[in-house]
């Protein structure tokens, strides 16, 4: 048994998804690079088009199985064994419009070669292909190629060219900053077409070359505030009107909304940025502008703007030296005030070692959920793990957390035994969406720089939730079956004697005692039935069940239901296989 899991632990990492460690970042992977998907072929050419698809007609009877492929000629082999330039021809299927002076990539798999879907190649696209077989495998020399194609007008080229710095380990993109076009970057860190996950990419390559000039550019992007543009915008609307003005105050609002937006796009990475070249006095700006909790005109920071200066601090704790992590961790401690990040910095705390809030984290426990308290009771989770991290520590730092933990233990044990479940699985509790939070709070491309909120399954009070309190070692003495359960229904009470008076009469009638004397000697003359063995007892019962099984392992739990998916995909390409 433990060889099979063992097995399937081992399948189930080879499934997993690779991730290059230390990303860009603020980057995300969009989809497999064309290196990638070389790579995972056994056959690569760059053919011509020769023969046309015949159109497939509509008919009853079975489709062909060659319908649909047309006839290409390999002009270049990338690599694959028989293949040869200028005389080769395979069979494809490809739909698309046919073009005899275009060149497209062929992959094959598999022996014989099963060929995929041609992709039709621009002259650029067909030198930048050739190409990618003559670079190294990882390093500067290698991102240096394909950042001169981040924003080609080549569409395909652009995308793997951002896909291969999504992946390209932080230090490299560092190593890049003398061949950075830092004028470049600031132009299209200001193009409104340009994506947020770009921009991410640019704000980042920012950072690594950008100068002192940058600085006043991206303060004002940061301090802009919608709190206060909109009312100004609402206000001079609103005076257009009374006036007699035309009805486009309305639009200049939205347009105002509009502006924000996208200003703040990227704000992760832009905040990384801003910081990378301001150093730690750049923290004052943010924590004013994002961290602080104050409010404006009555409103407090967007929810989207704080998770991304928090992603920000991640970056400068984890990823980056220029920020003292001190300094880092003071500011990170403002979100401890704020209801709706204060179970998310948590864990980081801890992860940075921050033990100074110890005893004000063992507060907000006893506190959490209590009316005015500004405390939401989900932060308990976040705080027992704290508090059992710090106890794995030594000397005097243990005993107060064993102190704190012996303390607080008893007001939820529920959400002791939850904590201590995610931990062991390898989840940290963490933020609930906001109430009426944008759908984009949760800014993308955050690949390297801290834990991912994970969120609990339900969002009810703790007293709510339906816990199992019960272990193996609790299960109840089974001589109690033998005892009478109580009704769960009120026991009527017993009546009194003056009670019967009033409802019966005090003599029964003639007819009535006649028959009940009938009755009496009836059963005077019935032969006595004999009592009936008593049961045995529930206990004898419970007591020869087999001791309980084990519940089966976390690798099983995690592994199965992976190589059932594999062996699935497996039936399910067979099954494709054979109805061709």
């Amino acid at each position: 048994m433990r060889r099979l899991a063992a097995l399937l632990l081992i399948l189930a990492l080879l499934a997993a998804p690779h991730r290059a460690a230390r990303a860009c970042p603020f980057c995300s992977a969009e989809q497999s690079t064309l290196t990638e998907e070389l790579d995972a072929s056994d056959a690569a050419v760059i053919a011509r088009l020769v023969r046309a698809a015949a159109p497939i007609e509509a008919a009853n009877g079975p489709l062909d199985p060659d319908a649909g492929k047309a006839g290409f000629k390999v002009d270049h082999v990338l690599f694959g064994d028989g293949l040869q330039a200028g005389q080769t021809e395979i069979d494809a299927i490809y739909f698309g419009e046919p073009d005899q002076d275009a060149s497209y990539l062929i992959r094959g798999s598999g022996e014989p070669y099963e060929w995929a879907i041609p992709l039709k190649l621009t002259d650029t696209a067909v030198e930048y292909i050739k190409r990618l077989q003559t670079l190294p495998e990882a390093g500067v020399e290698r991102m240096a190629f394909f950042q001169d194609y981040l924003q080609h007008e080549d569409t395909m080229l652009a995308q793997d060219a951002y896909d291969e710095f999504a992946r390209a380990p932080y230090p490299v993109v560092k190593g890049l900053k003398d061949q950075m076009n830092r004028q470049q970057l600031l132009a299209w860190i200001e193009d409104p077409a340009v994506s947020p996950s770009r921009r991410r990419l640019f704000f980042t390559m920012l950072g690594v070359c950008g100068t002192d000039d940058d600085i006043p550019r991206l303060e004002a992007m940061l301090v802009s505030d919608s709190r206060r543009l909109i009312p100004a915008a609402e206000s001079a609307a609103a005076a257009s009107f009374v006036a007699g003005g035309p009805l486009a105050g309305a639009l200049s609002i939205e347009a105002v909304r509009l502006d924000e937006r996208r200003k703040k796009l990227g704000l992760d990475a832009m905040i990384a940025c801003y910081l990378t070249l301001r150093g730690p006095e750049g923290l004052d700006l943010i924590d004013e502008r994002f961290l602080s909790g104050d409010k404006i005109g009555g409103k407090s920071a967007d929810y989207s703007h704080i998770y991304s200066a928090l992603m920000a601090l991640r970056f400068l704790a984890e990823e980056s030296d220029l920020v003292p992590q001190d300094r880092v961790i003071a500011s990170a401690r403002l979100l401890l005030d704020n209801p709706d990040f204060a179970d998310q910095v948590i864990p980081d705390l801890a992860r940075w070692e921050d033990w100074s809030v110890l005893e004000r984290l063992a507060d907000m426990y006893r506190q959490a959920g209590e009316e005015d308290s500004g405390v939401q009771k989900y932060v308990r989770e976040p705080i027992i793990t704290y508090l059992d991290v710090a106890a794995e520590q030594e000397g005097e730092l243990a005993e107060r957390a064993n102190a704190a933990l012996a303390s607080i233990e008893e007001l939820d044990p529920a959400a002791v035994k939850r904590a201590r479940s995610l931990r062991a699985f390898g989840f940290l509790a963490q933020a609930r969406p906001k109430v009426g939070a944008e759908a984009d709070a949760r800014p993308t491309g955050l690949s390297s720089v801290g834990d991912e909120p994970v969120v609990l399954a339900e969002d009810v009070p703790t007293e709510d939730l339906a816990t199992d309190e019960t272990d193996g070692d609790d299960l109840p003495d089974p001589a109690a079956f033998t005892a009478g359960a109580p009704s769960k229904e009120p026991s009527a009470p017993e009546p009194d004697a003056d009670d019967l008076q009033e409802v019966m009469p005090a003599e029964p009638a003639e007819g009535v005692t006649k028959s009940k004397a009938a009755e009496e000697k009836a059963l005077a003359d019935t032969e006595p039935v004999p009592d009936e063995a008593p049961a045995e007892p529930a206990a004898q019962a419970v007591a020869d069940l087999e001791e309980l099984p084990d519940p089966p392992s976390r690798t099983l739990l995690i592994a199965a239901p992976t190589l059932a998916g594999v062996l699935c995909f497996g039936l399910f390409w067979v099954i494709l296989r054979s109805g061709e």
